[in-house]
């Protein structure tokens, strides 16, 4: 009987697993509400945060305390940000996403080109490419 419920819960963890588009959607939606919690629930434990502006790699953070500590932050600097993807290509555990981003007002945005590299169904990093104006 063990057996029988080891198979079964082998196989409904095995189905719950979202795809990788479907984890970045669900990190960005938590995002949007500010929900850190549910943020960090789909990162792994090291999770790095970085910037690619001018050739260079900036690491924001690189584990879910510092993600946390920055999310605090961010979200009490901008109380108005969010986020939609605008488009998105998946390649196997990577997705590239050209996101439009709102803070200040919640009016004026920004687009930027953001890689997520997941491991095991979560969310390893996320790269941030110098922000540009949105095309229409």
């Amino acid at each position: 009987m063990k057996v029988i419920w080891f198979i079964v819960l082998i196989g409904w963890s095995l189905s719950v697993a979202a795809s990788p588009t479907i984890q970045v959607e669900r990190f960005i939606a938590a995002y949007n509400q500010h929900d850190i919690h549910k943020m960090l629930e789909l990162t792994t434990q090291e999770v790095k945060w970085l910037y690619n502006i001018n050739d260079k790699i900036l690491i924001e953070t690189d584990s879910k305390d510092a993600l946390r500590t920055a999310m605090v932050a961010h979200f009490k600097q901008q109380p108005n940000a969010r986020s939609q993807i605008k488009s998105s290509l998946t390649l196997g555990n990577t997705v590239a996403v050209i996101e439009e981003a709102f803070s200040h007002d919640g009016v004026s945005s920004q687009c930027a080109l953001s890689i997520y590299q997941l491991k095991q169904s979560l969310i390893q990093s996320v790269t941030y490419y110098a922000a540009t104006a949105c095309q229409q």
